[in-house]
């Protein structure tokens, strides 16, 4: 019998423990956080942006004939579990000085720009979470 109790007791002990232990994870990216994500491109003068491809991980979104010289995305709601955010700037430039900046804001603060000079521009700003 007292071999017995020497064996349940310590089973019972880490049965309990694990039952403090366990459940669902509510956090699905440990040490991740949901943030906020924008874009905004600007070219020199007489560039014309023509489109942009921008989102994270799988949820991308394509903006076409926007035909202005700034475009901004709206404001990206990304989830924790999201590896990666990245946005591709395409533009025409009138001459091989024309440039194209494009930024990228994570909750707010400027975190990567990319930038293209020529007359086909392409720039591109992409972050690992």
């Amino acid at each position: 019998m007292k071999s017995l109790k020497m064996f349940l007791l310590p089973l019972l002990a880490f049965s309990i423990g694990m039952a403090a232990c366990g459940g669902k994870d509510d956090d699905p990216a440990p040490g991740r956080t949901a943030k906020k994500v924008q874009f905004k491109a600007t070219g020199s003068s007489g560039v014309v942006i023509k489109n942009a491809v921008y989102g994270y991980d799988q949820s991308i979104t394509t903006a076409s004939s926007i035909n202005q010289n700034t475009w901004e995305s709206p404001v990206l709601d990304v989830p924790a579990s999201a590896l990666s955010s990245s946005c591709a700037i395409g533009a025409l430039g009138p001459n091989a000085n024309a440039n194209l900046k494009v930024e990228m804001f994570v909750n707010g603060n400027l975190v990567k720009t990319g930038t293209s000079t020529g007359t086909a521009l392409s720039a591109v700003a992409q972050i690992v979470f």
